[in-house]
Formats: structure tokens, sequence, C-alpha cells
């Protein structure tokens, strides 16, 4: 059995290379497989490069490694959080909190008031972004599965 990773706030961001796509790639795959099926949709890779090429993407670094995704794209009023991803051995430490508050600091500086974000409703994340202030927005996508939830940007 693995040791526990002690908690650690010193994460840091980066700008996604073309390098970081297969991890980016595999670790989302591997995070939404199980709700892709629990909810009749399928994966479909080329949607996801397709986006990926669309979007800004930025990697979630601790001491030196990579342990996740932050994916965004935004209009003249919002930020959207299209994905944050933490490998298995990350999660609970922090790494999404520190994530969600980069996509605000990144709102903030590009004047967006509002951030939006989309999960599925069996998803135990959105407990924490209820935590930072997410509120549930009555639109339901993918026949109800999937919910989108909003915050204003301080």
């Amino acid at each position: 059995m693995f040791a526990p990773i002690p908690f650690d706030e010193d994460f840091s961001l980066r700008r996604a290379t073309p390098a970081d796509y297969d991890f980016a790639h595999t670790l989302t795959r591997s995070n939404m497989i199980g709700y892709y099926r629990r909810h009749g949709l399928v994966w479909r890779s080329d949607l996801f490069l397709a986006s990926w090429n669309g979007s800004e993407n930025y990697m979630i670094e601790w001491a030196d490694m990579v342990i996740g995704v932050l994916r965004i794209d935004q209009d003249v009023d919002a930020l959207y959080v299209h994905d944050i991803h933490v490998i298995s051995t990350h999660r609970n430490r922090g790494a999404g909190t520190f994530a969600l508050e980069s996509a605000q600091a990144i709102a903030r500086r590009r004047e967006r008031r509002t951030l939006v974000l989309r999960v599925f409703v069996d998803n135990p994340a959105a407990r924490l972004y209820e935590r930072l202030g997410y509120r549930h927005i009555n639109v339901r996508t993918s026949a109800g599965s999937i919910r989108q939830m909003s915050r204003q940007v301080d």
C-alpha cells in the first residue's frame, strides 16, 4: 500500500504544450469514463481533440511533477472551466481548489464577470464547487445528466 502524500499547497500552473496532450487525454478519459457509461454517453477522442485545440490548456504541477489538467475558454462575459482533472494519488490535497482559484484569477485579470463549469449530477466534486461559491444554474444538458454551475468573479 502507498503511503499517503502529505497535503501541500505548493502547486503551480503552466501552459500546456503539444507534448502534454496524451497525458491530458488519458487522464480526462480515465476520470470521466465511469460517468459516461453510467449516463449512456460515448467517449469520443476526436471531440476531446477538437476541444483541446479550441481551449486554453494548463497543466497542474506539484513538486515539478504534472498531476493534473485545467482547461478553460471564454466569451465577453464569462470564463468557462471545461475540465479540471487530477491524478488519483493527488486528489483531496488542494489541487482542485488551486485550479479553481487559478481560473478565478485569470477571469479577474481578463475582467470576466462570471465563472461557469459543468459537472455530472452524481460527481462528488460538485460539493467542492459549492463550497467555493458555485451555484446550480437551471440548465441541464445530455438528457439531464450534466448540470451547469456558476459563480461571480470576486
